[in-house]
């Protein structure tokens, strides 16, 4: 016992020394909007209600001045809106190019965001027992882009997924049936958490380096 207690004092030194000779450095993000002068951001679009468009273009917009501070964007509206204004039946080269000119921007962002139908899903634990649980989910997906309007070439684009639950139903023989339902809304819920992880290239962040 003694033995092992030596070891793991001298491997618990070692790494306290280890780190003692690393230094925290920061990592520039993956993708820096600093060259872009201004940017255009379209309406995200979804298979939900309107509100969660304008919830998600907010929440992507707010995100990603938060991680790049001074960052300039102009409201384009929704996709349909914004094409009428140029005369474009998609988001084409042309379309782009017209965008730029009309509005004054660089780059546009556009994304989407597509639900799942709620899928329910039952776990029997002891069907003698008749212990077992029921719940029901609905997964998000989100995608965006980001098109330059002078060639309308892509210069990002990512994606990211998120799920939420509706509702839980356990039963049990001992304990008998108990569960609810969400009184939130579970496609709004999860519009932070899915922006957030689609903005990771925004965002700078940091690593241990050994010290020089």
């Amino acid at each position: 016992m003694r033995k092992y207690a030596g070891f793991a004092l001298l491997l618990s030194l070692a790494i306290l020394s280890g780190c003692s000779h690393t230094v925290l450095v920061p990592v520039p993000p993956r993708m820096d909007l600093r060259s872009y002068g201004t940017l255009g951001i379209v309406g995200f679009a979804s298979n939900a209600d309107p509100a969660i468009n304008v919830h998600a273009t907010r929440q992507f917009q707010e995100q990603i001045q938060a991680a790049q501070p001074g960052t300039r964007f102009v409201e384009l509206g929704s996709r349909e809106s914004v094409l009428a204004a140029v005369g474009g039946r998609q988001l084409d080269v042309d379309a782009l190019k017209k965008i730029g000119e009309k509005y004054g921007v660089d780059a546009v962002f556009v994304g989407d965001i597509v639900y799942s139908d709620p899928k329910t899903n039952i776990k029997i634990a002891d069907l003698t027992k008749l212990d077992g649980s029921v719940h029901t989910e609905v997964r998000g997906d989100i995608s965006s882009s980001l098109k330059e309007t002078r060639t309308g070439a892509s210069v990002w684009s990512s994606s990211a997924w998120a799920k939420r639950q509706i509702g839980r139903l356990s039963v049990s023989a001992g304990q008998g049936v108990s569960g609810g339902m969400s009184n939130e809304n579970p496609r709004d819920e999860m519009v932070q958490t899915l922006v957030y992880y689609l903005t990771q290239d925004f965002r700078p962040t940091s690593e241990r380096q050994p010290a020089k």
